[in-house]
């Protein structure tokens, strides 16, 4: 049953009781989607924190959900690095989504959700009516915001969740995809999408979730053939108030054998 309550949908308002935390969760992921914070950077909670005017304690709680959830990764003394956008996680977001958009088949959702996605469905549309120039950002903000009301018909939480964060993720690749390489894409058909789920439409649905596969997939072979090297830029060094200089290496052991390959040759 679709509930306003959930942490999922996008009609809740933020009001007194949502904490400093739950902001800072929703301001970075935010950033990281729109890849104001770039994929492979390497941050610190100090950094995010003066960046994005958090306190932080605030900062250090969203940044242990994100990394709950995958979007970072602890990397020792440089603090954190925002997951790269590389090949194999691109491959990875295509069968993530072939495995769980299927999940949005043979459901009809519930009459206010139904006309919830209607109304963002016209929403939506009066958005992209007027291009992908000036409005990219605002543009962006209304697909999560449709993407993830489109997710709220699936029944089970977890699935939904993995869903969400699967399509933003996809959204995330997209910003990094022109951001590198130029490689635009067409506003996704997403009014048409709300409205067939509204409508338990599954043939309807499952024609456009494939196009909109296949469309994604076309513009990441397209970055692959042109990239040569990690589709992420190296991570960037945290300045440092301490010493700048490196830690020595460890001397390696002379006893330790080197590996061979299986033809013989070093490896």
């Amino acid at each position: 049953m679709y509930d306003k309550q959930s942490p999922f949908s996008v009609t809740k308002v933020p009001g007194r009781r949502d904490s400093l935390s739950d902001s800072a969760y929703a301001t970075l992921r935010a950033a990281i989607i729109d890849c104001r914070i770039s994929p492979g950077r390497a941050v610190s909670e100090a950094e995010l924190s003066t960046r994005f005017a958090f306190g932080l304690a605030a900062v250090r709680a969203a940044v242990m959900r994100l990394t709950a959830s995958g979007w970072i990764a602890p990397d020792g003394q440089r603090g954190s690095v925002i997951l790269p956008v590389s090949a194999a996680h691109l491959a990875d977001l295509n069968v993530s989504r072939q495995c769980l958009e299927p999940a949005l088949l043979h459901q009809v959702p519930p009459s206010d959700l139904g006309k919830e996605l209607r109304l963002h469905a016209a929403v939506h549309h009066a958005a992209t009516a007027q291009g992908v120039g000036p409005n990219r950002h605002a543009l962006l903000h209304h697909e999560r915001a449709v993407l993830v009301l489109i997710a709220q018909a699936v029944a089970a939480p977890r699935i939904r969740g993995w869903l969400i964060d699967t399509w933003e993720l996809c959204l995330r690749a997209d910003c990094h995809l022109e951001q590198c390489f130029g490689i635009s894409r067409e506003p996704l058909s997403l009014p048409e999408l709300a409205v067939a789920v509204a409508e338990g439409d599954a043939p309807a649905t499952t024609a456009l979730l494939k196009q909109m596969r296949h469309a994604f997939d076309l513009r990441v072979s397209r970055a692959l053939a042109r990239s040569a090297t990690p589709l992420s830029p190296p991570p960037e060094p945290l300045k440092s108030q301490g010493r700048s200089k490196a830690t020595p290496a460890a001397p390696r052991s002379e006893a330790a054998p080197r590996p061979r390959s299986t033809k013989g040759d070093p490896a």
